[in-house]
């Protein structure tokens, strides 16, 4: 593909519905793989609303056209990686005709730097735990599993990924004993409930 592709914070011309389609369309592929992440389906104000007056949201441009979507917003947590004011990045997606161009990873890297001129100090998002393409891409720019958890009231798995821009001040053994917790955190919950069971120590548990 020869065309240059821009990657800027959303113009006024580009509307949250063209931004709403190109999120569903470039998750089709996960649907059908049975990885449903329900912030795609989602209405355009409601995408609007997430973000917030302080989040960002960008988009890549093959000229006047949306090709792909990822944004920054401004969250408060509790969690031991994440206290305080933090920016959580979501509403990614890539149509499937313009991956494999790196777009993905200039996104998280836009959004860095964005975080660090904002002055956040901890940036970090979450996925469905089968989702191992953007696990692969988050590990190469320096992101750490932290947590393990059941989304969308138990309809699936997701971990959490996070990044201190300042530099970690966790060693790389304590957030994997942190992680590891966390799956047996669910483990329990599940067992109790007795809604599923899943292996605990399954290698596509252990990252």
């Amino acid at each position: 593909m020869d065309k240059q592709i821009n990657i800027v914070t959303k113009p006024d011309w580009v509307t949250w519905d063209e931004i709403k389609k190109c999120l569903y369309d470039a998750h089709a592929d996960n649907r059908a793989k049975g990885l449903n992440m329900t912030h795609y389906l989602w209405s355009a104000s409601k995408i609007q609303e997430f973000i917030g007056a302080h989040g960002v949201m960008l988009v890549a441009l093959d000229e006047n056209k949306v090709v792909g979507t990822a944004a920054l917003a401004e969250r408060e947590g509790k969690a031991w990686y994440a206290k305080g004011t933090y920016a959580y990045m979501c509403f990614a997606g890539i149509l499937p005709e313009y991956r494999g161009l790196g777009l993905y990873k200039v996104l998280i890297k836009e959004r860095e730097k964005i975080a660090k001129s904002l002055g956040y100090q901890t940036i970090l998002f979450d996925t469905h735990f089968e989702n191992k393409i953007i696990h692969n891409i988050a590990k190469k720019n320096g992101y750490r599993f932290v947590r393990f958890f059941l989304a969308n009231s138990m309809d699936h798995y997701s971990v959490v990924m996070v990044k201190w821009l300042l530099g970690s001040p966790y060693s790389k053994s304590y957030c994997r004993w942190k992680y590891l917790k966390s799956i047996l955190k669910v483990r329990i919950k599940t067992v109790i409930s007795l809604k599923r069971i899943h292996p605990l120590f399954s290698s596509r548990f252990i990252i």
